[in-house]
């Protein structure tokens, strides 16, 4: 199960959020890691594969039944022996073939652009020990992935709200400019066991907002930016208290290399 893990193992492999991360196999011309994705059919073959990047993807006959748009965070192998994925076949059908060792699809939200009520709490809210597990964040096709914690039981399913503000999309403090997303998180499907330290991989949709920050950014004369997370960090008598974590650095270029 790679969605939901204890804390360790998070540490252990959030680093796939940075989409590529292979380790080569004693000289054999193979790959192997973790990538997140978004499922896309490929008119090319008329089958579905896995965007892992803007412009790198991964077929396996694993994705058929999923839905396009579906999220994944997979473990795979990658054999550049194969015939399949010499140069000319990899430009020719846009993507690569790859065995999937392992995959679990991943909760997919929609970032809202308007804030709750950040005075109270919500219905089963449940406070956030670190809203971007290292500030990183991958953007795949206009989905953003990153690594939640918090101390729920195992099972217990949350709901996630990723929200900002439109009407104030930047702040400037300390000639500092800042550009704000709100995370917080409730309860969908309780469970009796003990709570742990536990990671969550989400996928949301975040291409309206990242696409106007960085049209922004650029019009400044940026190549770069950080989004900075306010996250309810402690709930106590239904006073909330909140806090902030800032992303790493965001390059323009990856959120619309296009232009």
């Amino acid at each position: 199960m790679m969605k939901k893990l204890n804390l360790q193992r998070v540490i252990m492999c959030f680093v796939s959020l940075l989409l590529f991360v292979s380790c080569w196999e004693g000289g054999a011309n193979k790959e192997s890691g973790y990538a997140v994705g978004v499922v896309r059919l490929n008119e090319t073959i008329f089958a579905n594969v896995l965007d892992v990047s803007e412009y790198e993807s991964f077929y396996s006959s694993l994705f058929a039944n999923s839905y396009p748009g579906a999220c994944f965070q997979v473990y795979y192998e990658l054999d550049y022996d194969d015939p399949d994925n010499t140069y000319e076949n990899v430009v020719a059908n846009g993507f690569y073939k790859v065995i999937i060792i392992d995959k679990y699809e991943l909760d997919r939200f929609d970032m809202a652009y308007s804030l709750t009520d950040t005075t109270k709490a919500l219905a089963d809210e449940v406070a956030i020990e670190d809203p971007i597990l290292s500030g990183d964040l991958a953007y795949v096709k206009g989905m953003g992935f990153f690594y939640s914690i918090l101390e729920i039981p195992a099972e217990q399913k949350m709901n996630w709200i990723l929200s900002c503000d439109l009407q104030n999309i930047a702040k400037e403090e300390n000639g500092q400019r800042y550009y704000d997303v709100f995370l917080r998180s409730t309860v969908y499907q309780s469970s009796s066991k003990s709570p742990e330290n536990t990671g969550v991989l989400n996928a949301y949709n975040m291409k309206y907002y990242l696409e106007m920050v960085a049209h922004e950014v650029k019009s400044l004369g940026n190549t770069t930016f950080k989004l900075r997370f306010n996250y309810v960090s402690k709930i106590e008598d239904e006073i909330l208290t909140w806090s902030q974590q800032e992303s790493t650095d965001i390059s323009v270029d990856y959120i619309i290399p296009a232009e």
